[in-house]
């Protein structure tokens, strides 16, 4: 204002003659020679409000959120040690289940074995001749038309012996061999499924 000292006394303008009124109103007051709005301060002093809440609110958030945190922590630990525990039952169990199916089947082939040497055994006492193979057969006592020299039919022996021919003899023994192998194979599956 030209020519009108203003004087600040406790953020309100004076004018310096009596009687005479502040251009501005009673709400401004001056800083030096700048002049505050009450709009502003009041603006200053909400957001300066707002702040300080806002901080208190995120200290009261963050105190929240680590609580929750802690909490699906202890429960995630718990659930991954009942889990784990589980897997170590469950593995317990398989590891017991495959030993008994490996012991069963070491003694089933530890009994197919068996059953082979004592193919071979047999085998090769026949061939050395320690031991005969003989079948119960009917034989005709002569030719291939089972009529003797001097024109008679010829009396059959039902309780006779006849061994094997070189042929017969091997067929029978890879048939002996295959039983025992299949029987044997047949009781390892069994016991697997039981």
């Amino acid at each position: 204002m030209p020519g009108v000292a203003a004087l600040v006394i406790c953020g309100r303008q004076k004018a310096a003659r009596p009687g005479a009124q502040a251009q501005r109103g009673d709400a401004d007051m001056s800083i030096g020679s700048v002049v505050i709005p009450a709009w502003l301060r009041y603006g200053a002093v909400a957001l300066l409000a707002a702040g300080a809440a806002w901080t208190a609110q995120g200290w009261r958030m963050d105190a929240a959120l680590a609580k929750q945190q802690s909490g699906f922590d202890q429960a995630m630990s718990a659930a991954s040690a009942e889990a784990l525990q589980r897997q170590h039952e469950l593995q317990g169990k398989l590891d017991a289940q495959q030993e008994r199916w490996a012991l069963a089947e070491a003694e089933q082939y530890k009994e197919l074995r068996n059953a082979e040497v004592e193919i071979e055994r047999l085998r090769a006492d026949i061939d050395a001749g320690r031991q005969r193979l003989r079948v119960r057969a009917t034989c005709p006592a002569s030719g291939a038309t089972g009529m003797s020299e001097a024109g008679t039919t010829a009396s059959l022996d039902h309780g006779a012996t006849a061994e094997l021919d070189q042929a017969a003899r091997s067929d029978y023994f890879a048939l002996r061999a295959g039983i025992g192998r299949v029987t044997q194979q047949l009781a390892a599956c069994q016991a697997r499924l039981r």
